[in-house]
């Protein structure tokens, strides 16, 4: 395949994928400002707590199917139907393991007003996760794209409901989320054909044991990953209060902005990154494409930098405004966290469990020392500075551990000089005067002439593009 055929398939995944996950996650963006006006910074710390033990919980009673069950039914030589059948058993289990630990959510004080909830919140969310997960393998991604919109609009218009005219607080908007998962996991079925898997559920055990030892050695991934990602809230919450945590928790929200591109785009390299991982060029296109994706994020990450004061004043309530005092350390953790997972996509190339969980265990390990040493110290900023670090180190770790499948090229003159601008402007925002702004701009204007020839590639890109549409029109 040559280089503009793998370009043009990275490209149709990137804006289908796009219109679900950036229509979806715009919303999502657009719904914190509700969230920080009708909710105190109490209730949204509850909030983000109840979140967070959702997450360590829904791994490690479906044993992380969803993940090979994306990844097995990418392959070309695998019976998509015994995918969804493992699947779909895997999750009959864990709706059944849920349903019994209701008794135990009641011991804790966090949960006990809420575990029928918090329990019908994880049923929907796995039932709607296996099968989005399992669409999206099988390169349905325009009804994938679609079903994320519906997921999301859902989300929105019964969280406006809820929380304002009937004022239901944390039960209102987890009830939100449960009617929103159970309608994508109907739609879902409908959309990936699950009846036929029931009419013969007879399982191939060859494939449902390789799927379960591919995602079982996957836990232990997503449990490090809580920790880089939750843990700092729940230590937060712990060394300080729950308020403190709802502010904390507000700070993440504007590096979703940085994250929402970047993710369409690595969903849609996962695709070619499993096509590619045997081809003869795969090293010099690879690198030519993570070039490509340093400097986008490097750029969209000083042009927030810049907005991020003026924009946090009219984004979030009076008592959030201080979230933005985190956000420039996740910031560059997120940078990292980028090029990192789009490293990763080599070990969901090669099915290399191990590689993830390696590469996670030393990222957490990093974060939970500095979470203990830096909080007691200087408050929530150190969960900030320590969940930045953490992020920095599996980025360097998988630089090293994928030298085994291909050589990335990270040490060249521009993107030193790419890192060094992106660290000042998150030092010189703290700057508490209008000579802030001026550096910063002048800052992300250096950054956009040293990529000037990106940029203008990309550009007369478009307008070749549009010209030949007016051309033949």
């Amino acid at each position: 395949m040559s280089n503009s055929s793998k370009n043009k398939y990275l490209l149709k995944n990137t804006i289908i994928l796009s219109i679900g996950n950036f229509g979806s996650k715009l919303i999502s963006f657009f719904l914190v400002p509700l969230y920080t006006n009708v909710l105190t910074t109490y209730e949204y710390g509850k909030i983000d707590l109840i979140t967070i033990l959702s997450t360590v919980v829904v791994p490690l009673i479906t044993l992380n199917i969803q993940e090979a069950v994306l990844r097995f039914s990418m392959d070309k030589d695998k019976d998509k139907t015994e995918v969804l059948k493992t699947g779909t058993l895997i999750m009959i289990i864990a709706i059944i393991l849920s349903l019994l630990g209701i008794p135990l959510l009641n011991l804790f004080d966090a949960t006990k007003n809420y575990s029928f909830l918090l329990v019908l919140y994880m049923l929907s969310y796995i039932g709607s996760h296996i099968y989005l997960c399992y669409i999206r393998g099988i390169e349905k991604l325009v009804d994938y794209s679609i079903i994320s919109i519906i997921q999301t609009c859902l989300i929105a218009i019964l969280n406006i409901i809820f929380l304002i005219p009937l004022k239901l607080g944390i039960s209102g908007y987890i009830l939100a989320y449960i009617i929103s998962y159970f309608i994508t996991f109907i739609l879902c079925f409908i959309r990936g054909n699950v009846i036929k898997t029931i009419d013969n559920f007879k399982i191939d055990k060859k494939i449902t044991m390789n799927m379960i030892k591919y995602s079982v050695l996957l836990i232990p991934n997503s449990l490090m990953w809580w920790i880089m990602n939750s843990l700092d809230r729940v230590m937060v919450s712990s060394f300080l209060n729950v308020e403190a945590n709802g502010v904390y928790a507000v700070s993440y929200k504007i590096p979703t902005i940085l994250i929402t591109f970047t993710t369409i785009f690595n969903q849609a390299w996962m695709f070619s990154a499993v096509k590619e991982k045997d081809s003869a060029d795969k090293e010099t296109y690879t690198n030519s494409i993570f070039s490509a994706l340093f400097n986008i994020v490097i750029t969209i990450s000083l042009f927030i930098l810049l907005i991020l004061k003026p924009l946090m004043k009219i984004y979030v309530g009076k008592a959030f405004y201080l979230a933005w005092e985190y956000t420039p350390a996740l910031i560059v953790g997120t940078v990292f966290l980028t090029l990192g997972t789009f490293i990763s996509n080599e070990y969901t190339a090669h099915k290399d469990s191990i590689g993830f969980l390696k590469s996670s265990t030393v990222g957490a390990l990093i974060n939970l020392v500095l979470n203990f040493l830096l909080i007691p110290i200087i408050g929530v900023m150190g969960a900030a500075i320590a969940t930045c670090i953490s992020y920095i180190c599996v980025y360097i770790f998988r630089i090293f551990d994928t030298k085994k499948y291909l050589k990335y090229k990270v040490l060249d003159k521009e993107k030193i000089i790419y890192i060094s601008l992106l660290l000042l402007s998150s030092i010189v925002i703290y700057i508490d005067n209008y000579f802030c702004y001026l550096i910063l701009l002048l800052i992300l204007l250096i950054d956009l002439i040293i990529s000037r020839k990106f940029w203008f590639k990309i550009l007369n890109n478009i307008k070749r593009k549009i010209f030949k549409k007016k051309v033949r029109a």
